[in-house]
């Protein structure tokens, strides 16, 4: 994998304030990625199948992945609809845009 792109692994937080309510926040982790925009035939119908609609897919190093669940790349929002294991040191995350 050459790593062309950037994208940003977005895990959302909480923290409570002086009072103790608690305020939702992002904490973004920028990584490397190899980006393909729209995904195969058969992880398409696989996600539809599930109710998603998958539109893209991204592969990461393993290590750079928590479990985020929420990718952002050059500003457009995606869900990570699955997550999987395809190469012993890479994570290929199957992603659907958010619709605001």
């Amino acid at each position: 994998m050459n790593r062309p792109d950037i994208c940003n692994l977005i895990t959302k937080v909480y923290v409570k304030d002086s009072e103790g309510y608690e305020t939702e926040t992002e904490e973004s982790t920028q990584v490397f990625c190899n980006w393909t925009e729209g995904v195969s035939q058969n992880e398409y119908y696989l996600s539809h199948k599930e109710g998603f609609e998958a539109s893209a897919s991204v592969e990461i190093v393993s290590f750079d992945y928590d479990k985020q669940k929420i990718v952002d790349f050059h500003g457009v929002r995606y869900n990570v609809i699955r997550a999987f294991q395809r190469r012993p040191d890479y994570v290929t995350l199957i992603l659907e845009e958010v619709v605001k």
